[in-house]
C-alpha cells in the first residue's frame, strides 16, 4: 500500500509536465529585467533598435511601426550565432592564424641559414681574393729581384771592363817611368805609344732605374670585382580572407593570358599623342599636341583635365607615388599637379626637358639637352634639389646621344636601374 501510495502520484506529476533535456534546461535564458521600467520583465526584442523591450515600451509608443520578435526566440538565434561563432573561430581561423604563425618562425629559420651561408661566402671571396692579391704582390717582388739582378750584373761587367783598363793603364805608366829612368836609348827607341788606344774609354752603362705605378683603386670597382648582392625585394602578400563554412567559394585566380588580349581602344582626342600613363586599373593620364591633360577612363569618358600654365604643350607626363601628376613642359620646367594646382618644382637654364619618371624613392629621373643641342644627360632630383647627374662613361664618353628630334623615354626598372631608350643611337641604355 505504502508502495502505491507513492507510485500513483508520481505518475500523475510526470503527465502534467514536458520532459527537456538538461542541456536545454541550462540554454534556456533568465528573464531580463527592463532598463527603463525595472517592474518589468522583456518579453520582446525590437529589430529596428536592436535591444529587448518590455509591454511598457511597446506601449510608450518609443517603438512606433517597429518589428519585434520574441526574446526568447531572439536569444536563441543569438546564441546559436555566437556558438558558429566560437566554433568557426576554434575550427577554422584560430589554426590558420597558428599556422601563419608557423609559417612565420619557419621563414625566420631560412632567413638565419641563408644569411650565414650569404656571410661565410663573403668569408670565402675575402680569402680568395686575399690568396689573389698576395701572388700578385708576391710575383712584382719575384720580378724587381730579377730586374735588379740584371742590373747590377750589367755594371759588375762594365766594372770590371773599367777594372781591367785601369790595371793596363798601371802596368803603361810603370813601364815608362821605368824606361825613363833608366836613360836606355835602346828602350826609348823601341817604345810605342799606345796613348790613342786609351782615350777611347769604355762604353759606360746606363740602365734606366725602372718604377712601379700603383693603379689607383676605385672603391665601386673593387667592390664589383669583389661581388655584388641580389636586391631585397621585399613584397607583402594579401591576406587571404578564411572563408566562414557557409561561404560560397570564391572563383579561382585568372592565370595570365598566353597572348595579350585588346581590352579597350581610347580615343584621347588627340592629333600628335605624346604620352599615356596609368593612374589606376581603370584611370589614365595622357597628353599631346595641345596644351591640355586628360585623365580618361578605359570607356574614353573624360574624368578631368588640366591645362598648362605656359603657351606651350607637355612634352611627357608621369606619376608619382603619392598618386600626383608631374610633367615637362617646354618652357624648360618640371611641373606637379596637386589638386588641379600646377607647382613648378623644376626650373632649368641652359637645358631643355624632355622626358620624366618618378622612381621607387619618389624622386624625378630627368632627361634634357643642352640650348645648343649638342649635350644630354639624365638628372635626378630630390624634391628641387639636384643630387645626381649622369651624362658620360668612366673614359668621358657620352652616354646619350644629342638629337633634337629623337626622344629618349626614361624608367626605373625593378632592379633601380636607369633604363634610357637612345632613339638616335638604336639603342637602350641602362646605368646602375
Amino acid at each position: 500500500m505504502r508502495g502505491m501510495c507513492w507510485g500513483a502520484p508520481l505518475v500523475f506529476v510526470l503527465k502534467k509536465h514536458n520532459a527537456v533535456s538538461f542541456l536545454k534546461i541550462k540554454a534556456t535564458p533568465t528573464s531580463t529585467k527592463c532598463s527603463k521600467h525595472a517592474d518589468q520583465h522583456c518579453k520582446h526584442y525590437c529589430e529596428n533598435c536592436d535591444i529587448p523591450v518590455c509591454i511598457a515600451c511597446v506601449s510608450s509608443g518609443k517603438h512606433k511601426d517597429h518589428k519585434f520578435s520574441d526574446i526568447h526566440e531572439k536569444l536563441s538565434s543569438k546564441t546559436q550565432s555566437l556558438q558558429n561563432d566560437l566554433e568557426e573561430l576554434e575550427t577554422i581561423i584560430y589554426p590558420r592564424y597558428d599556422e601563419m604563425s608557423s609559417d612565420v618562425q619557419t621563414e625566420k629559420a631560412k632567413v638565419e641559414t641563408n644569411y650565414g651561408k650569404l656571410t661565410t661566402a663573403a668569408d670565402q671571396q675575402g680569402k680568395v681574393l686575399h690568396r689573389e692579391i698576395t701572388a700578385i704582390v708576391n710575383k712584382r717582388k719575384s720580378d724587381i729581384e730579377e730586374m735588379k739582378k740584371k742590373h747590377l750584373s750589367i755594371l759588375n761587367k762594365n766594372s770590371d771592363e773599367i777594372t781591367q783598363k785601369i790595371t793596363e793603364l798601371k802596368h803603361i805608366v810603370s813601364d815608362l817611368k821605368s824606361i825613363l829612368k833608366s836613360n836606355d836609348v835602346s828602350l826609348t827607341s823601341t817604345y810605342k805609344s799606345m796613348n790613342s788606344e786609351f782615350r777611347i774609354t769604355p762604353l759606360k752603362v746606363r740602365v734606366t732605374l725602372p718604377s712601379f705605378s700603383p693603379r689607383q683603386i676605385n672603391k665601386n670597382e673593387l667592390s664589383e670585382i669583389f661581388g655584388s648582392l641580389s636586391l631585397l625585394p621585399i613584397t607583402k602578400e594579401d591576406g587571404n580572407t578564411i572563408q566562414s563554412p557557409a561561404a560560397a567559394s570564391s572563383p579561382p585566380v585568372k592565370p595570365l593570358l598566353d597572348e595579350p588580349r585588346l581590352t579597350a581602344t581610347i580615343d584621347t582626342g588627340y592629333e600628335l599623342q605624346f604620352s599615356v600613363n596609368c593612374h589606376s586599373e581603370e584611370q589614365l593620364w595622357t597628353c599631346g599636341g595641345n596644351k591640355i591633360m586628360k585623365l580618361l577612363n578605359l570607356q574614353g569618358k573624360l574624368l578631368a583635365s588640366i591645362q598648362t600654365c605656359s603657351e606651350y604643350w607637355p612634352r611627357d607626363i608621369a606619376i608619382t607615388r603619392g598618386g600626383y601628376l608631374v610633367y615637362t613642359d617646354i618652357n624648360k620646367t618640371v611641373n606637379l599637379v596637386k589638386d588641379e594646382q600646377i607647382q613648378t618644382v623644376i626650373r632649368l637654364q641652359g637645358w631643355r626637358p624632355f622626358n620624366v619618371c618618378s622612381t621607387s624613392d619618389d624622386d624625378f629621373l630627368v632627361t634634357m639637352i643642352r640650348d645648343d643641342y649638342k649635350q644630354y644627360k639624365v638628372v635626378r632630383y630630390s624634391g628641387s634639389k639636384e643630387t645626381q647627374t649622369i651624362q658620360f662613361d668612366d673614359r668621358g664618353r657620352p652616354l646619350y646621344s644629342s638629337d633634337r628630334y629623337y626622344s629618349t623615354y626614361i624608367t626605373e626598372n625593378r632592379n633601380l636601374d636607369i633604363c634610357v631608350s637612345d632613339r638616335a643611337a638604336g639603342a637602350v641604355v641602362v646605368v646602375n
